[in-house]
């Protein structure tokens, strides 16, 4: 599909967000002189029961459904390839995301290759505070990459549809989408931009399952290292056997304790001696 280089697709995902899709809107008509012309709004029903479909295209946006449920990604997926514009913009359909901000994301993209808008303000950072596993996973991520990423899996984002294009088959169908990107894009070396935004509370039912999204996120930082650096699972994987190693000697009784420490950091050479060859014989592929 040939896209057009002067205009704007903003690329909304929604799932059962009739009580937040149209203030979103609402918001998106307000800054549209803003942005660059003509603008264009997506709106990709993924499977909703409710008259978000309805609400989205009384209010003039081209909306694209799904029959069944198919995963925030997968919606995403669906936007980027019928944006009929070569800049794209997409953000959530709940009213957390300020998408005032736009304007100047777009002004920033002349310079970047992806500006993402990093969340502050007290409700971010109270609910990073009373998730740990939101905690752990900023920092593995950062171990990932090797760079400090402050907002890796933000919702607002804006980049070239070609760009993304050439991602999509890498990306996954699910809530992992947006992490997915920032860590392949920086792998990459491509240049991205953290432009700071408030957070605002949700419009609507929560979608997320921590349980379910967490562990769904740590496949997405394992499949990420086994690919392009898979020398830090091997480093990760032989500390396991180091750290018990100096524990099994001291509970141990006397004799066998040293003997099963000794094994163990013995374990934990031979893990690092294969992720140096592993690193050293090309399997991480290299990021294109």
């Amino acid at each position: 599909m040939e896209t057009r280089p002067d205009g704007t697709t903003i690329v909304i995902p929604a799932l059962n967000e009739e009580e937040g899709i149209g203030a979103t809107l609402d918001s998106l008509s307000a800054i549209a002189a803003d942005l660059p012309q003509p603008v264009e709004v997506i709106v990709v029903d993924d499977g909703s029961v409710d008259r978000t479909a309805e609400i989205a295209a009384a209010q003039g946006c081209r909306v694209i459904r799904h029959p069944a449920n198919a995963g925030y990604g997968a919606s995403l997926k669906t936007g980027i390839r019928a944006a009929s514009h070569e800049r794209i913009a997409i953000t959530d359909a709940d009213g957390t995301y300020p998408v005032e901000e736009l304007p100047e994301m777009f002004r920033e993209l002349e310079r970047f290759d992806l500006v993402i808008g990093a969340r502050t303000g007290p409700r971010y950072r109270r609910r990073a505070f009373l998730s740990p596993m939101r905690t752990v996973f900023l920092l593995l991520t950062n171990f990932v990459v090797g760079t400090w990423i402050p907002d890796p899996n933000s919702g607002l984002r804006v980049f070239r549809r070609s760009t993304a294009l050439a991602l999509l088959y890498a990306l996954p169908r699910a809530f992992s989408f947006t992490t997915t990107m920032t860590l392949l894009m920086t792998l990459q070396g491509r240049f991205i931009h953290f432009h700071p935004v408030a957070y605002h509370a949700r419009l609507g039912r929560r979608k997320i399952r921590p349980v379910r999204d967490s562990l769904r996120m740590a496949q997405t930082l394992v499949e990420a290292m086994l690919r392009f650096n898979p020398l830090k699972v091997f480093l990760l994987l032989g500390l396991v056997p180091l750290l018990l190693a100096p524990l099994a000697a001291w509970l141990a009784p006397a004799g066998i304790g040293w003997i099963v420490g000794t094994v163990l950091v013995g374990v934990a050479i031979i893990v690092w001696g294969q992720g140096f060859l592993a690193a050293m014989s090309g399997r991480g592929e290299e990021p294109r």
